[in-house]
C-alpha cells in the first residue's frame, strides 16, 4: 500500500501526531492499534506523545498514583473528581489550569514538526485551546475510549469525533456537536480479537458439559476477595477457571501458591494471548473499562462486570446493563451468584451474546485511520498482489 495527496502531489510522506495518556492501559492500547493500522497502510512517520507526562512529569506521576489507587482505596474520591470536572467546575481556577495543561508541550511539538493530522486518544481541552490561539488548519480528531461522555472530550474546535456506540453519538449531539462530525467506529483494539471471533462461534456450535470461566483480575487488584471466589468454585468439577493477573506480581504469587494443587484452576500473569483465552471462555469476569468491553464485544463472550469505579467505568457498566450485554455486579458478593446464574441459564448467556452482536463495530482502527486520512486530504492506494 502507499499514500498520496488527494491533489496528486507526493512532496512528502504524511506525518501524524497521536496524543495519548498513561492513566491505565486503555489509551495506550488504542494508540497501539491506530499505529498498527497506520503501518498497514504504509505510514511510518508517526510521533506519539503522552502529553501530560511530558509537560508535567511530577504532577502526572502523583495523579496517576491516585488514579491507580482509586480502584481499591479512593473509589469515591475519584468519582467526586470525575463528575465535578465533568460539568460543575467550569469557572474554577484549577479547571482552567487543566484546560491549558500541556499547552506549552503541544505548542512545541507543533512548531518543531510539520504534521498533517493530529489524533487524540485522551480527554483534554488543550487541543481546542491550541487551535483557538494558533488557528492551525490541519485536522484535529478525538478518538473516545469509553462508552460514556465526559466534557473533557467536547469542543466545536475538534474536526471529527470517533465513538464507540450510538448512545455516545447522541450524547455528543446533545452537547452541541454536529452529527456529521461524528462517526460510530467502535473503540480500536488489536486485530487478533476480530480474528478469534470465528473460533468462538465454532466453539458455541459444539456442546460440552465442562464450562470455562475466565477472570481478568487486572493489574491493579480490582477484586479484593478473588481468593475467596476461587476457593468456593474450586470444587466444581464441571468448571475450569483461568485467572489473568496481568502485571500484578503480588496477586500472581499469592494465588499461585494458594491454588497450585488445583487441577481446574490456572493462574497466569501477563499474557499475550488474551484474545485466544476469551474465545475459549464460556463466561468472562472483567472490570468495565472501555478496552476490556470492546474486546469482549469483538469475541462476544458472555460478561460479568465487577463493581465499577464511580466515573467512566460505572457508566460503561450502566450502558451494558441497560442494553442487556452483561450482568453487572454492584458488590463483589454478587459475583458468584452471577456465575451460577449464567451456568444454569444458557439462554441468558445466548441473549447477552445476541445483544453484543447488535452493538459491535468491527475494525475500528481501519475506520478511524481511513476517515482521518481522508479528512487530511491523504488517500490510501491499496495494491493487489
Amino acid at each position: 500500500m502507499n499514500t498520496e495527496r488527494m491533489d496528486g502531489h507526493l512532496d512528502k510522506a504524511p506525518k501524524i501526531l497521536i496524543l495519548t495518556g498513561s492513566y491505565g492501559n486503555g489509551h495506550l492500547e488504542v494508540t497501539r492499534a491506530l499505529i498498527e493500522e497506520l503501518h498497514r497502510v504504509g505510514i511510518t512517520d508517526i510521533t506519539t506523545s503522552d502529553l501530560f507526562y511530558e509537560a508535567h512529569p511530577i504532577v502526572t506521576t502523583v495523579t496517576k498514583y491516585l488514579y491507580i489507587k482509586s480502584f481499591t482505596r479512593y473509589r469515591n474520591l475519584y468519582g467526586f473528581l470525575y463528575y465535578n470536572f465533568d460539568n460543575q467546575l467550569k469557572e474554577h481556577s484549577f479547571d482552567k489550569f487543566t484546560d491549558s495543561y500541556g499547552y506549552i508541550r503541544l505548542n512545541q511539538l507543533m512548531k518543531n514538526n510539520d504534521f498533517d493530522l493530529v489524533i487524540n486518544t485522551f480527554p483534554m481541552q488543550v487541543f481546542p485551546a491550541y487551535k483557538k490561539k494558533v488557528g492551525k488548519q490541519i485536522p484535529f480528531v478525538n478518538v473516545l475510549t469509553d462508552f460514556c461522555l465526559h466534557t473533557r472530550w467536547v469542543s466545536k474546535e475538534i474536526d471529527h469525533f470517533f465513538v464507540s456506540c450510538d448512545h455516545l453519538k447522541n450524547e455528543l449531539v446533545e452537547a452541541g456537536i454536529p452529527q456529521e462530525t461524528i462517526t460510530i467506529s467502535g473503540i480500536p483494539i488489536k486485530e487478533q480479537f476480530y480474528l478469534q471471533k470465528q473460533e468462538k462461534q465454532q466453539k458455541q456450535n459444539s456442546f460440552s458439559s465442562k464450562k470455562n470461566l475466565l477472570i481478568s483480575a487486572g493489574a491493579y487488584g480490582v477484586l479484593t476477595n478473588l481468593a475467596d471466589i476461587l476457593e468456593e468454585l474450586k470444587s466444581k468439577e464441571d468448571l475450569t477457571i483461568v485467572v489473568v493477573c496481568g502485571n500484578n506480581k503480588n496477586l500472581f504469587d499469592s494465588l499461585s501458591a494458594q491454588f497450585s494443587d488445583q487441577p481446574t484452576i490456572e493462574i497466569k500473569g501477563f499474557v499475550s494471548e488474551m484474545a485466544k483465552l476469551m474465545s475459549q471462555a464460556d463466561i468472562m469476569i472483567t472490570k468495565p473499562g472501555g478496552i476490556s468491553l470492546s474486546e469482549a464485544l469483538a469475541i462476544q463472550t458472555p460478561l460479568i462486570l465487577t463493581p465499577g469505579v464511580p466515573g467512566q467505568e460505572s457508566e460503561n457498566a450502566q450502558l451494558f446493563e441497560k442494553e442487556c450485554m452483561a450482568i453487572v455486579t454492584k458488590t463483589e458478593e454478587e459475583i458468584i451468584p452471577a456465575i451460577y446464574q449464567l451456568l444454569k441459564q444458557p439462554l441468558l448467556a445466548k441473549n447477552l451474546v445476541q445483544h453484543m452482536e447488535e452493538h459491535f463495530y468491527p475494525h475500528a482502527a481501519k475506520t478511524i485511520i481511513t476517515d482521518s486520512l481522508a479528512l487530511a486530504g491523504i488517500s490510501i492506494n491499496e495494491k493487489v498482489d
